[in-house]
């Protein structure tokens, strides 16, 4: 499968001229290139930085040619300015395209791109082709392959005069950290990402404190970051996502904030990120032109494995990539019992016991629901008959339908509560833990078309 970088990400505005002042004021660096596309009827500033550039992108002045890409922006910026497109980088356009289609993705044919330079008359050329956002999940997605060499785009110099390429000094910005996607349907964020782009999922973890899912692609040394919520509702499956934040990386938070205060240009301040050994600070202003804006500092105890683990209420919902295992939202203990419906409840038992030598060691009737109930002990879990008491009950439709035989089976576990946020976080439909038809336990009903076909319940001992 083919492997892609976060080439740049994109930024539509509106005033192409005040937007570049105010990420020189932001990321602390002069532009790497103003240009414009006469084919596509747009122009543009590039801030390249150590592991990516920034694209600054609005639409041409005068009688400019009306293409897809200005009725894309010019559509876009009625709702405001902000990250409008993420752009994937690979050394094969035609295998990755080939590749993304295999994986059901709609991406256009690969076309020529060419950029001017409007301060040195240098020009770049490239190859790109867009995704269609329907198999997306509504992120805009570009692949590109770069034609001309890296340095045809020279690094952004530091806004104090430094030269291009020079270190930066403290505070100012040095790279991307991360770029974060808004999800109402995490599950089908995690299938484009993870199984059709092919970017590796390095963290799915939740929150249940903030109410927050947030899973990790990792794109090269930058992550793409899909944000949702702890538990997955039925109105979010199907909508799209959205293109919300950066976060830039930075060697000193308190210096970053200083400067951009200088700048005119208002943070959160200093505080703690909640990843131990990380110092954030968010862009309050409006200098960002609708992104959300993150500056973040990791020190080296950020870098220490206890630091990746989840702390607190949070817990993993996969399995570790690093060899080990992670904590998991919750266990599954065993098999509790099964239970089987029958017209007939003595007689089965009775049956049961000359078969298999199973005795009942209880019962039970529960009106609310309509049957009776038997116990027959099997070892470490037990087979529960039933039959109904009423005509009405589920129970007995179940009978008249279908007839006798299986109705269900019970899985232990050892946090039921912990067990449904994370079913729901992955998009599996469980219903509310609720008292159990035996006594000292509750359960909750997992949906039949996520155990194929069987009723399967959760269940968990007081």
């Amino acid at each position: 499968m083919t492997e892609f970088t976060l080439d740049h990400a994109v930024i539509a505005v509106r005033d192409l001229d005040a937007a570049t002042a105010d990420y020189a004021a932001l990321l602390g660096r002069e532009a790497s290139w103003r240009g414009e596309h006469p084919k596509y009827g747009t122009k543009n500033t590039l801030f390249r930085i150590d592991n990516m550039y920034i694209e600054l992108i609005a639409l041409g002045e005068g009688k400019r040619k009306e293409t897809a890409w200005t009725k894309t922006l010019a559509k876009f910026l009625e709702r405001g300015e902000g990250l409008c497109m993420l752009a994937l980088g690979t050394d094969d356009l035609k295998r990755a395209v080939h590749d993304l289609r295999d994986g059901g993705m709609e991406v256009a044919d690969p076309a020529d791109g060419e950029g001017i330079d409007l301060i040195s008359g240098a020009t770049r050329a490239w190859r790109n082709a867009m995704a269609s956002p329907k198999t997306t999940n509504g992120v805009q997605l570009l692949f590109i392959e770069h034609k001309s060499p890296t340095e045809a785009l020279p690094v952004a110099a530091i806004a104090a005069g430094a030269t291009a390429g020079a270190a930066a000094p403290a505070g100012f910005v040095q790279r991307m950290d991360h770029a974060v996607v808004l999800s109402a349907d995490m599950e089908a964020s995690r299938h484009v990402w993870g199984d059709v782009v092919g970017a590796r999922l390095a963290l799915d973890r939740t929150f249940p404190d903030r109410n927050t899912r947030i899973l990790f692609f990792r794109l090269a040394d930058i992550t793409i970051e899909i944000s949702g919520g702890a538990s997955q509702s039925k109105e979010g499956v199907g909508k799209p996502d959205r293109m919300w934040g950066i976060a830039w990386g930075v060697d000193s938070i308190e210096a970053a904030c200083a400067r951009l205060a200088a700048a005119g240009i208002e943070t959160s301040g200093p505080r703690p990120g909640i990843k131990p050994g990380t110092m954030i600070a968010t862009v309050k202003g409006p200098q960002a032109h609708g992104v959300a804006t993150l500056l973040i500092e990791h020190t080296p105890e950020s870098f220490r494995p206890e630091s990746r683990e989840a702390h607190g209420e949070a817990f993993d919902n996969a399995p570790s990539t690093a060899g080990r295992p992670q904590a998991r939202a919750f266990n599954a203990v065993g098999l509790d019992h099964i239970v089987f419906a029958t017209p007939d409840l003595d007689a089965t038992a009775a049956k049961w016991a000359a078969t298999l030598g199973l005795a009942v060691s209880e019962t039970a009737t529960v009106d609310a629901a309509g049957f009776r109930m038997a116990k027959l002990p099997a070892g470490n879990a037990f087979v529960e008959l039933i039959t109904p008491v009423d005509t009405q009950g589920r129970v007995a439709r179940l009978l008249a339908d279908r007839g006798q035989g299986m109705f269900s089976m019970s899985i232990e576990v050892d946090d039921l509560d912990a067990a449904v946020r994370d079913l729901r976080a992955k998009g599996v439909l469980v219903s509310d833990p609720a008292p159990g038809a035996w006594p000292g336990t509750r359960t909750a009903q997992v949906n039949r078309q996520a155990a194929n076909g069987v009723s399967l319940q959760l269940l968990q001992r007081s």
